[in-house]
């Protein structure tokens, strides 16, 4: 259980009033006093309740929503707080919201939490999402804070027991858009993505499963050529047309990858999908951009409804651990792709 005030007192050997004033920062306070009670607040790792001060004893219940490593703007995490959003509404309970960078490189002692999290109680459940580091969720367990966590974008080194999260079926939709493409006759079919990043390498791993079971011969570029996705589907297409290497379809890692890719067959003078089929993955744009994209969708509202449904039950049932919830994905035909045409370019690549 977490440390009380009166734990802190009895560690330092003063008045708990004299805790409450270290605490607040108040000036009244012996420094020799209060380099003790310090010592024994860093000890215990005491955060002091927040909740307590602000809010009335019958207040609603609180989700902390963190954001961590990625910006809000980005289309999926607005629509995944969205979901969270609706669904508290629906239930009764309040949500934070709150945007956290770190390093993946730095110890848990070093990583310095956000304010929602260094004062305890202001929040009853945090819901991860964003891109996670194993470091961060250790700091989590290690204090005994209950989390959710969004399981497809946990960078981790080691297996994760697969409890307390929600995954979109991102494998599913990969074996789903390569079959399609498979389906439309192509053979000469490109995955594009970079694979240091788990998200893209459970993709790739769908795409060559796929393309084994058609007895075709998987074509991949998984090394990031830019930081910036779009960049990196653009380089990555430039450099394959260099290389003369054969290519009729393209499976792109996500839609910035996607249209990427685009922009450097539309420099090669090669058309979508007249010459190359293309398809992405989140299907964040929908119909909006021209041509419309043939996309794996992410449901991402359900997503993040999900999500808050597995944190309050979390609040409601104290150490309750709920199994992954698997969000289902699906493709979502547009303009992008074609059948491939006997008289066409795979003939000229074959």
């Amino acid at each position: 259980m977490p440390a009380t005030i009166k734990d802190v007192a009895r560690r330092a050997r003063v008045a708990v009033g004299t805790v409450s004033r270290v605490v607040n920062n108040r000036p009244d306070v012996n420094e020799k006093l209060r380099t003790r009670v310090q010592q024994a607040l860093d000890e215990l790792k005491y955060r002091p309740n927040a909740r307590a001060q602000s809010f009335a004893r019958n207040s609603s219940p609180i989700v902390s929503f963190i954001l961590s490593n990625r910006d809000f703007l980005h289309p999926f995490h607005s629509h995944v707080l969205q979901g969270v959003e609706e669904y508290c509404e629906e239930t009764g309970h309040f949500v934070m919201y709150t945007r956290f960078r770190y390093s993946p490189e730095l110890t848990a002692s070093k990583i310095r939490l956000p304010g929602v999290l260094q004062r305890h109680g202001i929040a009853d459940c945090m819901i991860l999402a964003g891109t996670n580091y194993e470091n961060f969720v250790n700091v989590l367990e290690k204090r005994g804070i209950q989390y959710v966590l969004l399981a497809n974008n946990l960078v981790s080194t080691r297996r994760r027991e697969p409890v307390d999260q929600v995954r979109f079926d991102d494998y599913g939709g990969a074996l789903e858009a390569t079959r399609y493409l498979i389906h439309l006759g192509h053979k000469h079919i490109w995955y594009i993505g970079d694979t240091t990043m788990p998200w893209y390498q459970r993709r790739c791993a769908a795409y060559e499963k796929a393309m084994n079971e058609a007895g075709l011969k998987p074509r991949a570029q998984t090394v990031a050529l830019s930081d910036d996705r779009f960049m990196n589907g653009f380089s990555s297409v430039q450099m394959i047309l260099d290389q003369k290497s054969p290519m009729t379809a393209i499976f792109a890692g996500t839609d910035d990858v996607a249209y990427g890719a685009l922009e450097a067959l539309r420099g090669h003078g090669q058309e979508v999908p007249r010459d190359v089929s293309l398809v992405g993955f989140d299907d964040q744009c929908g119909a909006q951009r021209v041509p419309a994209l043939t996309s794996v969708r992410v449901e991402a509202e359900e997503v993040g409804r999900e999500l808050a449904k597995m944190a309050i039950s979390k609040i409601t049932n104290k150490g309750h651990r709920s199994l992954e919830l698997l969000v289902p994905t699906k493709l979502i035909r547009r303009e992008t792709c074609r059948p491939l045409l006997a008289t066409g370019q795979e003939r000229k690549q074959s």
